[in-house]
């Protein structure tokens, strides 16, 4: 399971990175959520975007990204969380 978790987290963080530029008019500050290469959704919160994955994926396959143009370590929160 780790090399799912590593696959999933580098091909959502490719996805995320070639398209922030369009993100960020609408969602700048936000969180998104990334499960398969998508967004799933925008979250005002980190722990509000990690509630709704947990709920919404229990293999907990799935990513979270501030949506800036800053680097952010977000720690755990910005990869598949195990």
């Amino acid at each position: 399971m780790p090399d799912l978790r590593r696959a999933e987290i580098d091909q959502n963080y490719d996805f995320f990175q070639r398209n922030l530029k369009r993100m960020l008019s609408r969602h700048e500050g936000q969180y998104a959520l990334l499960r398969h290469k998508e967004i799933v959704g925008y979250y005002a919160a980190v722990g509000e975007a990690y509630r709704d994955a947990v709920g919404r994926f229990p293999d907990r396959l799935f990513s979270i990204q501030l949506v800036t143009l800053e680097p952010v370590e977000l720690g755990n929160w910005s990869v598949a969380v195990a």
